[in-house]
């Protein structure tokens, strides 16, 4: 019986013991690994708003999910369009409840963490009131993840009773509500993201000029803003101090149109010798890996316009039809601001900027369902690139694509 005692005894040990391992909070000494919303260091805030609200929501939407708080995604989205924020500093051993992270492109979430810098971490802090909670989002500028530092009770407005209900608010009065982008008269319609984050396809000779390794690859394989990059040529291969590359991943995606180049970022180059050089990334659009090659990087430009939408007749247009062949990431599905390719291009009279219907035919002896509305971004001999501007229903690889029918 006295065995049977110590062994209990024991066995709670064991559970106390566990327990206190796994509440310990993580120490989070460096920050810019795994980064949620890669922006470059210097990047004026109004522009990181605005990259965040058009082409992290869903993810966001995911992470919220994920850690717990769906609740707040609405009202975070609504203070982020209207640059609602503080900028302040987080100081050394402040606590934060979440942080949302990207590691191999999933969104991810890790809890109760302490910031054990160096130094203070400098954020942008979002407050959200929600019934009779006050919560304080912040966002590391150094990478864009997104973190809960704290919930408080809040104070009821004045005049307001402590326990209304949550039915008789009117989200109409607590949010301001953005248009849509059909409805608002300019957008930008194709942006930097788009020009040197998504794909294309790659027409010409395989770039000599790659990366061949890295100051930090002993400790990481995936280098981002900030990280010293080498490169297999230098003084001999025309590299010069101060050039600025476009990092590229090139790799044979769909069999029998060639390879796709992915745009991975942005390196500078800061010194070379005969036989290499050393550079710097200094805008990732996702992780930077060894071997990704590199061109010159040439400034593009985007355009802003309204998007058309597609209330247009559910019938095939005049002119040239084709479908998609490639959607981002190989995704089952894509829905607005995904990205895809299609199988017409410059020799079918394909122009960036050319706005398209989206379609889908169900039988032959049906009217076509009309899906969305998208802009060309990319050009190539046989293919384009599209970016998906607004659409009914999600889209999938094989979906039809059509010039748009004349007013």
């Amino acid at each position: 019986m006295k065995v049977k005692k110590w062994h209990l005894v024991l066995i709670g040990l064991l559970i106390l013991t566990s327990l206190s391992v796994f509440a310990q909070t993580k120490k989070l000494r460096d920050i810019g690994r795994y980064r949620f919303c890669p922006f470059e260091a210097g990047t004026p805030t109004p522009d990181m708003m605005k990259v965040i609200a058009e082409k992290y929501a869903a993810d966001i939407k995911r992470g919220f999910e994920v850690a717990g708080n769906p609740e707040l995604y609405l009202p975070f989205m609504d203070r982020i369009r209207q640059s609602a924020f503080t900028e302040r500093e987080l100081p050394v051993g402040g606590k934060m409840l979440w942080m949302i992270f990207r590691s191999q492109g999933q969104v991810k979430v890790v809890h109760d963490l302490e910031w054990a810098g160096q130094e203070p971490l400098a954020v942008l802090a979002f407050s959200i009131q929600e019934g009779d909670k006050k919560y304080e989002v912040i966002i590391p500028k150094a990478c864009g993840n997104i973190a809960l530092e704290k919930v408080e009770a809040a104070a009821p407005a004045e005049g307001q009773e402590p326990s209304q209900p949550a039915l008789q608010e009117k989200p109409e009065e607590r949010y301001d509500i953005s248009r849509a982008k059909i409805y608002q008269e300019f957008a930008d319609l194709i942006n930097e993201v788009d020009l040197y984050c998504s794909f294309s396809m790659w027409e010409e000779e395989i770039p000599e000029l790659k990366i061949i390794g890295a100051e930090r690859e002993y400790e990481k394989t995936m280098f981002s803003d900030g990280d010293v990059i080498y490169l297999n040529k230098g003084k001999g291969g025309s590299v010069e101090p101060g050039q600025i590359f476009w990092v590229l991943e090139i790799r044979n995606e769909i069999p029998g149109y060639g390879p796709l180049a992915f745009g991975r970022g942005r390196a500078r180059v800061q010194f070379v010798d005969d036989a290499m050089a050393v550079a710097v990334v200094e805008r990732s659009c996702d992780a930077i890996r060894s071997g990704y090659y590199l061109v010159p990087f040439e400034e593009r430009e985007g355009m802003t316009g309204k998007d058309l939408g597609y209330d247009v007749l559910p019938v095939e247009a005049e002119g040239v039809k084709g479908s998609l062949v490639y959607v981002q990431s190989n995704l089952r599905q894509i829905a607005s601001n995904h990205w895809a390719l299609i199988d017409l291009g410059a020799e079918q009279g394909i122009q960036v900027g050319q706005q398209m219907i989206l379609y889908r035919r169900v039988r032959e002896d049906l009217p076509v369902q009309i899906l969305g509305n998208c802009i060309v971004t990319d050009v190539k001999s046989n293919t384009s690139t599209i970016k998906i501007l607004s659409c009914r229903d999600v889209l999938h690889k094989g979906d039809l694509v059509m010039e748009r029918p004349p007013r």
